[in-house]
């Protein structure tokens, strides 16, 4: 046993690790980590500094919600392989945590930009701005959105493309990608004809015979409310002119700053081919 004089008072040990006293008096009632020595006329308790490795394990297990039993079997036993499965399991445990985590910082730099972003524009009214190349992955739905059930129809085109995407990435790496992405109708207006498209924006590595290349260029656009991609021919007619070639895109914005969390804006874009 360590001298006492090399000891760490209970107040010592929580400055050192930053664990509140009443934690580490919490550990030793759930028989988890015992002080090293307990003087028997004061009844302070003191710890030995290597005892700091055993606070960062149970930290970190709780921080990753693993039971506090299992850590008294973990702190109580000499079985080796008890220990390895252990760390094993919990390890398993923690690169699930991490994906989560990693998902929700994209999730937050995407919502605070999209916000930072949607600030200049009021719904309703006619703007223009540069747009990127963006990659769609897209599906037919025919030549008119009328009488269809559109959530299903994006519920349905989105289970589709995480099946089609798991076949170039794993499932966590795909639930990252595919944070707040674009996503909506579209409908690509020739003289001939109008078609209608479900999309979602994927890695340009990943475009092949499904997808539309959207070009970087300078976009007519608006926000909205409601859906108003059927309308959407009306709505930008004196930009259209007689061109018979063009895209409406129209893409559904959750977390935009210009409603409910749980409520899309819609921002309707004018594409001319």
């Amino acid at each position: 046993m360590n001298k006492k004089s090399e000891l760490l008072s209970i107040g010592e040990m929580a400055k050192y690790t930053g664990v509140g006293i009443q934690a580490l008096r919490y550990y030793e009632r759930k028989n988890i980590l015992k002080p090293a020595y307990i003087d028997p006329d004061t009844g302070y308790r003191y710890y030995a500094l290597e005892q700091a490795t055993s606070i960062d394990i149970i930290t970190t297990c709780v921080e990753l919600d693993i039971p506090l039993k299992e850590l008294v079997t973990l702190f109580n036993t000499e079985d080796s392989a008890l220990l390895h499965e252990f760390f094993e399991r919990n390890k398993r445990v923690a690169e699930k945590k991490l994906i989560a985590i990693n998902t929700m910082l994209i999730l937050a730099d995407k919502a605070i930009n999209r916000m930072n972003h949607n600030k200049p524009y009021e719904i309703g009214k006619i703007y223009t701005r540069e747009i990127p190349e963006k990659i769609y992955y897209t599906k037919p739905c025919g030549q008119s959105l009328e009488n269809t059930n559109r959530t299903k129809l994006l519920i349905d085109f989105a289970e589709e493309t995480k099946a089609d995407l798991a076949k170039y990435f794993s499932a966590e790496n795909i639930n990252e990608s595919m944070v707040l992405v674009e996503y909506g109708f579209l409908s690509k207006h020739s003289q001939t004809q109008t078609q209608y498209f479900t999309f979602a924006e994927i890695p340009k590595i990943l475009e092949n015979e499904k997808t539309i290349t959207i070009q970087a260029k300078t976009y007519y656009f608006r926000k909205d409310k409601c859906s108003n991609i059927e309308n959407a021919v009306d709505i930008f007619s004196r930009y259209i002119g007689k061109r018979d070639d063009y895209l409406i895109i129209e893409v559904e914005e959750m977390i935009s700053g210009k409603a409910r969390i749980n409520e899309p804006v819609y921002e309707l874009r004018l594409a001319l081919l």
